[in-house]
């Protein structure tokens, strides 16, 4: 798989809530850089601001200048924080569950088996169309759902065939009993029998 799915960094944090049997990691990200464009955006704005209120009021009303530069550093530090609670926020699945950890201050989890996972719809905005990012909706056989919208998630189309592939993998891993004969038809229409041979879980 392409590395940009399994980044070193969003591996360790997935492994660290799995158990030794759930380890293999099938993909992880980070959201979209544009859940950051607010308040990147807010925080230059208000350095625009900032100096020039400075630069025009600072001999009239001294202030002013003070007043300018805390609000800009409200705002910086708002940016800050949003930038580094991206950086620690990952979205992954292994081949049993799908995995959202999230908070910087506080450290939160939510994890959904993947067999529970009854169905799941994608949509993209506009806007997300133009940037490349989607949302997907998971629904499940239970009422309370730990994990149910993932929003802002990048290269979203690819991402979304690769769940749904895992998605079906583990289905017919979960469905289809050791040892079982299955028929598959190749390229040319030509039955072929096989056995699959499935590891036994740990």
């Amino acid at each position: 798989m392409d590395g940009q799915w399994l980044p070193e960094a969003g591996v360790s944090m997935l492994q660290r809530y799995t158990v030794p049997g759930d380890r293999d990691v099938v993909f992880v990200t980070r959201k979209h850089w544009v859940t950051l464009a607010e308040p990147v955006a807010s925080a230059l704005g208000a350095g625009v601001v900032m100096l020039f209120l400075v630069a025009r009021l600072s001999e009239g009303f001294p202030e002013a200048g003070v007043i300018a530069f805390a609000a800009w550093l409200v705002l910086v530090g708002r940016a800050t924080y949003r930038i580094l609670e991206w950086q620690f926020a990952w979205f992954g699945a292994t081949r049993r569950r799908l995995m959202l950890t999230y908070g910087l201050l506080n450290r939160k989890v939510a994890m959904m088996p993947l067999e529970k996972v009854t169905d799941m719809s994608y949509s993209r905005s506009a806007l997300g169309q133009v940037l490349g990012y989607g949302e997907f909706v998971l629904e499940s056989a239970g009422q309370d759902q730990a994990l149910r919208t993932v929003d802002f998630l990048p290269d979203s189309d690819e991402l979304y065939r690769i769940l749904t592939s895992t998605m079906f993998e583990t289905r017919d891993h979960r469905d289809t009993p050791e040892g079982e004969d299955v028929t598959i038809s190749d390229p040319a229409n030509e039955p072929t029998e096989v056995i699959l041979r499935h590891r036994s879980e740990d």
